[in-house]
């Protein structure tokens, strides 16, 4: 999804954030991407162009109890048109409270998709950890795997810029968004999906390109994507 595209007369993110409150879906973390593309915008958007600032992939979270989930899900299947939505379990070690407000109740029942009750379960994810001065081939390491991702015709990659940090090579000090000295390297989050067989042929390739970071893969259950023209 990107930043600019449109639901029900505002913009797709604050429309999934309203419809995640009417799921009764306690909390929601919006995350705006620095460098990614997807299936309706093939061309590789950058946070620092303006003129492609609109297509920035837009990244919504949401954690919940399964009831909550199941309720949400048809909402995003219905009001996502271009895509991808990805559930998975998760183990909560700590929350705040619960409190007995409105915001437990659903104000609407909805009808779940087909695509939920038969997630597509061939998917796996890719998240890579680097530091933002790490290069390839003369280019840093994140822009150079999104580049490489969309030429290996994946579904799509998003790269997340950390605010602060630290890691291998940064070790001694940690970085900090907003202080220039300090914030050469801050930590890239690259995330990239798509069928199992298709993340085997593309990780030896990731391995050769990450020297300072970490690779993690993870199978996902997939309940909405969009179609393949």
């Amino acid at each position: 999804m990107a930043e600019g595209d449109l639901g029900q007369g505002k913009l797709l993110y604050q429309t999934l954030i309203d419809a995640a409150r009417q799921s009764g879906i306690a909390g929601i973390t919006v995350l705006r991407t620095a460098v990614g593309y997807g299936q309706s915008y093939r061309s590789i958007s950058v946070d620092w162009m303006m003129e492609l600032a609109p297509q920035m992939i837009m990244v919504l979270i949401a954690i919940d109890q399964l009831e909550a989930i199941a309720r949400y899900i048809p909402r995003v299947q219905a009001l996502v048109e271009y895509g991808l939505a990805v559930k998975e379990p998760v183990t909560v070690v700590h929350h705040a409270p619960v409190l007995s407000d409105k915001l437990a109740q659903p104000t609407q029942q909805f009808t779940p998709f087909t695509d939920q009750e038969n997630p597509m379960t061939d998917f796996e994810r890719l998240t890579i950890y680097v530091g933002e001065s790490e290069q390839w081939q003369g280019k840093p390491v994140h822009l150079a795997l999104v580049e490489e991702a969309r030429r290996h015709r994946l579904v799509g990659a998003t790269v997340v810029r950390g605010m602060t940090g630290y890691g291998r090579h940064s070790h001694e000090r940690i970085m900090f968004l907003g202080i220039i000295e300090l914030s050469s390297d801050l930590p890239m989050v690259i995330t990239i999906i798509d069928q199992t067989d298709k993340i085997e042929q593309f990780l030896p390739l990731v391995q050769n390109m990450v020297g300072g970071g970490i690779v993690v893969r993870d199978a996902i259950n997939v309940v909405h994507r969009t179609p393949v023209k």
